[in-house]
């Protein structure tokens, strides 16, 4: 992941190469549970995930992973690339151990 690059922005960036989600609208809605412009102003804004969002997030993945039976496996490998990345950052920065879905 580029230094100048959001991890708000590198999992969208993972999940729509996968054809996991469409715009930054749908995945501000579908992923993060947030209003559709929220990607738009945390970029703005120069922010990334908080917790809540990153849980949010982490929680839909999950979920995602879940339920798709019919994932193929360039969709299951970003689900798992983008859950990794998710539980990396909550450990660093929010030193969250475990998140129970």
């Amino acid at each position: 992941m580029d230094m100048n690059t959001s991890l708000i922005e590198h999992i969208y960036l993972i999940l729509r190469n996968a054809k996991l989600t469409t715009t930054r609208q749908a995945f501000s809605q579908e992923y993060v549970g947030k209003n559709q412009n929220w990607s738009a102003y945390q970029a703005h804004m120069k922010r990334d995930f908080s917790i809540a969002g990153a849980i949010n997030c982490l929680r839909s993945i999950r979920l995602c992973k879940e339920r798709d039976a019919a994932l193929d496996l360039v969709q299951l490998c970003a689900l798992r690339e983008a859950e990794a990345l998710l539980l990396e950052h909550l450990s660093k920065r929010y030193s969250v151990a475990e998140v129970v879905s």
